[in-house]
């Protein structure tokens, strides 16, 4: 990949790029919501992360790792999970608000005795076109849903 895809990969997001001493530093401007912190903690990689100025909408972030190949590809992911995560984030409380809206409006048009009869199944979704058991450990399996060990 060439500099131009990195920092392509980076999309709105990217503010710079810079070396100090050792360490090669990619700055970010990143929505004040965003999780980076607790993204990059949780993940284990040996990247640091500095919060840096901030305005009312964005703040800026560092990332930064030592100078070597297999640091910067490290430092690379690292980034663009933080960006995936947060994109989802979005992505989903987008979803959700439209899904509320479609809601609301099957509530205006019906009646009320057929809403009382509306029931959701939340331990089985369809989720591309396949039924899923949502919430529950499958037959040997150590693993929890949400990828948490189970005890």
């Amino acid at each position: 990949m060439t500099l131009y895809d990195y920092i392509g990969s980076f999309g709105d997001t990217f503010h710079s790029v810079r070396m100090h001493e050792s360490f090669v530093v990619v700055d970010l401007k990143i929505p004040l919501d965003w999780e980076d912190k607790k993204i990059v903690s949780t993940r284990g990689s040996k990247i640091q992360i500095k919060p840096g100025n901030s305005n009312e909408t964005h703040k800026l972030v560092s990332f930064f790792s030592v100078f070597t190949p297999e640091d910067c590809d490290i430092l690379v992911e690292e980034i663009k999970a933080v960006i995936k995560w947060n994109t989802d984030v979005q992505e989903k409380n987008n979803l959700l608000e439209l899904k509320m809206l479609e809601l609301k409006k099957v509530f205006a048009e019906n009646p009320v005795d057929s809403l009382r009869k509306l029931n959701f199944d939340f331990n089985k979704m369809n989720l591309n076109g396949e039924e899923q058991n949502r919430g529950m450990v499958p037959s040997g399996s150590l693993e929890g849903p949400e990828g948490n060990p189970t005890t």
